[in-house]
Formats: structure tokens, sequence, C-alpha cells
């Protein structure tokens, strides 16, 4: 087993896409390749509340791409090009820095699976909008790492890690260190798996129905106003 992984990212500066592809060169991870979806506009629900205090990307994936010498394919993610770009590369695992929906036919592409960052508890705050979702259902929060599989964010765990809520803490700050977990557990992939090709443990996810919906706005204006008694019970 020789991993040679494909990263699904975007071809626009994306602060996710740009530290995973650090993170793997970091532990001499085999990119076989990069595929940069162009941005598309979706049609979801308003985002009243989105924040982010995260650094701003410095690199466009395509020129860091060429700095590292790493393969770089511009392509709808779900596409029979794709498909092509994974059996010329010889990729054989994929991570997801920044993607829609994958497909069945991508996913059973690879031969080692692809493999996710989610920030929320699976299933109960799968979908869009993770963290929302906690805060709305009143669950702790989360980030998991998970093979994905037709159903959105499914699929087969290998980590889970709880997010330590701070009583200062605002939703902004919560999201931020959901963001620094998702980094870290890419690192502890490295470490314990890509670096020396050793079979990824996983568990499979009890008890998942179907995905959460993303948020109406009428949701979300709920979770402002619930956010400090939430917060007061996990601290």
């Amino acid at each position: 087993m020789k991993f040679k992984v494909v990263v699904f990212g975007y071809n626009f500066p994306h602060l996710k896409s740009e530290l995973f592809i650090h993170i793997l060169k970091k532990y001499n991870i085999e990119i076989s390749a990069y595929i940069g979806a162009n941005r598309v506009k979706i049609n979801l629900p308003r985002k009243i509340y989105d924040k982010n205090i995260s650094q701003k990307p410095i690199y466009n994936p395509k020129n860091l791409c060429k700095l590292y010498d790493i393969p770089f394919f511009n392509s709808v993610h779900n596409s029979d090009k794709t498909i092509r770009i994974i059996k010329e590369t010889k990729a054989n695992l994929g991570i997801v820095s920044g993607a829609r929906i994958l497909k069945s036919n991508i996913i059973n592409s690879l031969k080692y699976g692809i493999i996710n960052f989610h920030p929320g508890k699976i299933p109960d705050a799968s979908g869009l909008d993770g963290l929302m979702w906690s805060i709305y259902k009143d669950i702790k929060p989360y980030v998991t790492t998970h093979f994905i599989n037709s159903k959105i964010d499914a699929g087969k765990k290998i980590f889970q890690r709880e997010v330590k809520i701070d009583i200062n803490d605002r939703i902004e700050d919560l999201s931020y260190k959901m963001t620094l977990i998702e980094y870290e557990q890419l690192e502890k992939l490295c470490k314990n798996y890509l670096s020396n090709n050793v079979k990824i443990s996983s568990k499979k996810i009890l008890n998942y129905k179907s995905a959460n919906k993303p948020m109406t706005t009428k949701q979300q204006i709920e979770v402002l106003n619930k956010f400090e008694l939430w917060k007061k019970n996990f601290v």
C-alpha cells in the first residue's frame, strides 16, 4: 500500500485548501493531483451571521501547486474529466479541502476512498452549518474526520474531537477553533497513517438517517438568541 493523494479544492484563493497543501507537503505525502473547481453560485438561505476571524489566504492554489510542483487541474469535481485525472495520475486516496457533494462514481474511482473534515458531530450536526446545528440541537461542538459515501456527512468515522468552549467565546471564536482542529486532524492523519502507508482505521457512523438541511433565516435567529445559554451548558 502506498497512498497517492488527490486534493479536492477550489480554483480561487481558499485558506483551507492552501493550508491542507502545506500540511501534506510538510509530511512528504505524495500529492498526485490538486483538482480545483471554479466558484459557482448556489441557491441557499441567506446567512445572517457568517463572520470569520481566520487569516486570509496568501496563494491562489494554482500558484501554490506550481511552487510545490504539484499537478494542478481545473475541473468540475463531479465530472468525467475528474475521473480521467484520477486514473491518469494514479491517485488512490482523496482529501477534501473544499468541495460540494461528491457523487458515488467519483468516490468509487479512488481505491482507498475520500476523506472529509466536518465541523460538527456526525450524524447529529451533519450537513451545512455544523456549528449552528450543534447550538440549535443543544449538543456539544465537535470536529469529525470521516470517509465519505453517497450520503451527506456519512461514511465511516476516523477521528472525532470535542471543541473546548471558553465562557468568553463568540460563535466566530468557536468556528475558528474548529478550523484549527481540522488542521490538527489532518496532521494526525498524516502522522498515524499516510506517512507510513498504514491502513486507515475507521468505524461505522451509527444512527445516521439524513443530513441536516441548510438553516433557514428563522432557525439562524433562534441560534443567535440561544447561544449564550447553550454555551454555559458546556463550559
